[in-house]
């Protein structure tokens, strides 16, 4: 590594370490300001009890919001039946506070837990299907207890609602709904939520969801459960959505099914997209928003509908990605020419710091990378040491694909195809376009099914595994086209990696418990070393859907390192490169086999094959015609004819 090369990626780190710090000291503010501001909103409001109703309502609506932006937002689920999960947080905590010897604080608990439960059990029938099945199913159950609650009168006092309702008590002290005193109780809950949506935001937790929502094969590739990530989101949204049910219900004295209507959830929906979906500070200037409008459109009565209709629409519209997105681009252009100016190309790459999803797109010139080019150079000088990273294989292991056959209806992709690879060596996988190379490949990774034959670690038959066990077994892929989360940055992408192998379970990692943040920082430290190695630390903080071709590439590499595997299989890593870029990844194809790993290299590049490989198949036809070292395969005449036709 050269003298210059060491300095910039010193200065980097230097950079990156920096921005780390800046942003731990921006949410410590934020977790340190939110109990303030709550305080000084209730000595506003404490004294005007029209105000003290508005603010009560809309730190509840919050949580609902905060609640539905998880499940939505965040992981990209759309459950229609949210608003009925509310109302389960109401009618169960009444019930059981009138109903038996439980009081206001156990039957608040049991209604969060039981509402945190049945979501589970809605999500499970559909751990598999897509958003819009997944909204079909939903609603379907949402019909179904809607009917239920109908006729469920001790529950749920039918079409006539439930009156009277108890107020809670505190040591003594009764918590009048729409009084001083409940505002004080649904601001201290308001406050939980929010340091519960800090602590996901920062957690792998929101990478995880952000996964699940734009890729889950992705999730699968990085050996998560995308079926268990989206349980988890419906445990956590539900579980809010009962908290705001309960209060709701305590505060207004008076509910009844009306109040859980379709209308709510459509009220919702409009509050998370307005605010910025899947964005920190979404629900919050969203529910901010619609009582805004509400109050001038109430004040204009004979304009109600007008005002309230333009207000949405400008904001829709005006806004990409809501209030939250308009708010971050407008910072991140105030952000981006600071630190042109300031002339530090660490500080330059992070200026366009993220508190939520990318809000330009790919051609916005805000977000694109060219001003921070890569020194392909230097590179491609150094890219060898990145593997340094990767564990050490001692054992050894065989990948087997033995007499594969996969059919798409009446045509046969792959054909008895077999082929072995070792770890400690590269073994390429040649032929001409279709002839059932990548094919092959997905047969290991679960991604293509087979018609007949199996494909092996070692003993274990890779045919009975769920893609992401695969993975966990010690198996690594990339793809034909870099597949990275466009709304992660390019450090979180590669995180996504390490994010399989924490030491902390769900719950410690939902609430970014100790163990949790040694895991996201020690992710975090080899995350940003391998992006170092690889000469693009200086684009760690940005938006990974902003980068180059050659950029993803490696990012796609960097995440797969993460995973510490026994094979990686390269899908076509040298297309669309230049032949620097072709030469850095043929040094970690060689620097990965030297680390002990085994490699399967998909390429139509020779060059670059030959330069990797320990031995070769070739396919034609779906079915393997020569195998061996590259200068004896290539030198064969069948070989040359399948490449460049035979001669008349």
């Amino acid at each position: 590594m050269t003298s210059t090369s060491t300095t910039t990626a010193t200065d980097t780190r230097a950079g990156n370490a920096a921005t780390v710090r800046r942003r731990l000291g921006e949410f410590a503010l934020v977790r340190a300001g939110a109990p303030i501001l709550l305080v000084l909103l209730g000595l506003f409001v404490s004294g005007n009890a029209y105000l003290v109703q508005i603010a009560t309502e809309g730190l509840i609506a919050y949580i609902l919001a905060a609640s539905f932006n998880v499940i939505y937002g965040y992981a990209g689920g759309f459950n229609m039946a949210h608003v009925i999960t509310y109302g389960l947080g109401a009618f169960t905590s009444v019930y059981l506070e009138t109903h038996t010897s439980l009081g206001f604080w156990a039957s608040l608990a049991i209604a969060v837990v039981g509402t945190a439960a049945l979501s589970v059990l809605v999500a499970i029938p559909s751990r598999r299907l897509g958003e819009i099945f997944l909204a079909i199913q939903t609603l379907a159950f949402g019909l179904a207890v809607s009917e239920i609650l109908v006729n469920w009168q001790d529950f749920s006092g039918g079409t006539t609602g439930l009156y009277f309702i108890p107020s809670p008590t505190f040591f003594g002290t009764t918590l009048f709904g729409g009084e001083a005193s409940y505002f004080w109780l649904v601001a201290v809950f308001a406050w939980l939520v929010f340091e519960l949506m800090t602590r996901i935001h920062r957690s792998a937790m929101r990478r995880k969801f952000t996964a699940l929502r734009e890729s889950p094969r992705i999730l699968a590739a990085v050996g998560l459960s995308a079926s268990g990530t989206r349980l988890v989101a419906f445990a956590i949204a539900g579980g809010l959505a009962g908290l705001a049910g309960a209060l709701f219900a305590h505060f207004q004295l008076v509910i009844d099914l009306d109040t859980f209507s379709f209308g709510r959830l459509i009220a919702l929906l409009l509050a998370v997209i307005l605010g910025g979906a899947g964005y920190f500070w979404g629900p919050l200037f969203g529910v901010v928003a619609l009582l805004v409008m509400d109050e001038l459109s109430l004040a204009t009565s004979a304009a109600h509908d007008l005002i309230y209709g333009l207000g949405i629409l400008v904001l829709v519209i005006g806004t990409r990605g809501g209030i939250a997105g308009g708010v971050q681009a407008l910072l991140s252009l105030i952000k981006g020419g600071r630190a042109r100016r300031s002339g530090h190309p660490a500080a330059a790459a992070t200026a366009a710091d993220d508190a939520g999803p990318a809000v330009a797109s790919a051609d916005d010139p805000t977000r694109t990378s060219a001003d921070e080019p890569v020194d392909l150079e230097a590179a491609a000088e150094h890219a060898g040491s990145a593997v340094e990273l990767v564990r050490r294989r001692t054992t050894s292991h065989t990948l087997g694909f033995d007499a594969v056959t996969v059919r798409f209806g009446g045509n046969t992709a792959v054909d008895g195809a077999s082929a072995t690879v070792s770890t400690g060596e590269v073994v390429g996988l040649i032929g001409p376009n279709g002839a059932g190379k990548t094919t092959l490949l997905n047969t290991a990774t679960g991604d293509t099914p087979m018609a007949s034959g199996q494909v092996r670690f070692d003993d274990v038959v890779l045919g009975a595994l769920r893609q992401y066990e695969v993975v966990n077994l010690g198996i690594g892929r990339t793809f034909q086209s870099p597949k990275v989360i466009p709304d992660l940055s390019v450090v979180e992408n590669v995180m996504l990696g390490g994010d399989g192998r924490a030491t902390a379970g769900t719950v410690r990692q939902t609430l970014f418990l100790p163990r949790a943040r040694g895991d996201d920082r020690r992710s975090r430290e080899k995350a940003m070393e391998l992006l170092s190695d690889l000469s693009i630390g200086h684009l760690a903080d940005r938006p990974a859907g902003a980068q180059t071709y050659g950029v993803l590439r490696m990012i796609e590499i960097a995440r797969n390192l993460m995973l510490d595997p026994a094979f990686l299989l390269f899908d076509e890593p040298g297309a669309g490169l230049t032949e620097l870029e072709r030469e850095e990844v043929a040094q970690i194809v060689r620097g990965l086999s030297g680390r002990g790993l085994g490699v399967l290299l998909v390429d139509h590049n020779l060059p670059l094959i030959t330069a990797a490989c320990d031995r070769i198949y070739v396919l034609e036809a779906g079915r393997v015609i020569a195998a061996g070292p590259p200068a004896e395969v290539f030198a064969q005449e069948n070989v040359i004819s399948a490449y460049l036709g035979a001669a008349r």
